[in-house]
């Protein structure tokens, strides 16, 4: 494998990594979508994607017409794709940081100032005045938690008052660094190291290399 396909593959999922690992070692909880997490996803996976599904299916016969322009349509294609698939996936929050008792507190009193009725009911909290249920699903990892948005969303502004609210009580506790975070953090950055020490040991190279590949 050319040093530029190595480079184009895992600089994004070694930034995820970081980002990831960050998350875990900051003394702040951070609440966020469930779109915007895959969207993130999605960018790490993006290098994956251009080295490997466009490269087997690539239009060779486009591209002798198009040259590098050829790549427009293929990167619209793979964001149309994800796109697809943030609109069709259930509605999300994610909390990274957050230990279940304080999951469970905060968004409680999120989900209170958008209906004083919301309550939990085991791993199910409902807000009957607003119209939305969601539940807690397991996300695999310790100190991330997420509530998914049972049935279909018919109250998009009410959802998005609730996540509002969900950050602005995450933003007024702290929480103890994560020591998971720190595997995500050298890991990344070993990646990271792996990936650009070939390009910059020798950058004619790896541009030439560039170029090839966009112009194949």
């Amino acid at each position: 494998m050319q040093a530029i396909h190595l480079a184009i593959a895992t600089i994004p999922i070694a930034i995820y990594l970081i980002l990831m690992g960050a998350l875990r070692l900051r003394g702040r909880p951070l609440v966020t979508s469930g779109w915007r997490d895959l969207l993130t996803l999605a960018i790490a996976c993006s290098g994956l994607v251009l080295i490997g599904p466009m490269q087997l299916f690539f239009p060779t016969h486009a591209a002798a017409r198009l040259n590098g322009w050829v790549w427009v349509p293929l990167i619209l294609l793979y964001v149309l794709g994800v796109l697809l698939v943030l609109l069709a996936s259930k509605p999300r929050l994610i909390a990274y940081g957050l230990d279940e008792p304080q999951f469970r507190e905060l968004f409680l009193q999120a989900a209170r100032s958008v209906d004083p009725n919301a309550v939990w009911q085991g791993d199910v909290a409902i807000l009957p005045g607003a119209g939305l249920q969601v539940a807690m699903e397991p996300t695999g990892t310790s100190r991330v938690y997420q509530v998914v948005h049972v049935g279909a969303l018919r109250n998009l502004q009410d959802w998005i008052r609730l996540e509002r609210a969900f950050v602005q009580a995450a933003s007024r506790v702290t929480c103890p660094p994560s020591m998971a975070g720190w595997p995500f953090v050298l890991g990344g950055g070993l990646l990271l190291a792996i990936s650009m020490l070939p390009l910059l040991s020798d950058p004619t190279a790896a541009l030439a290399q560039l170029r090839d590949f966009l112009a194949r």
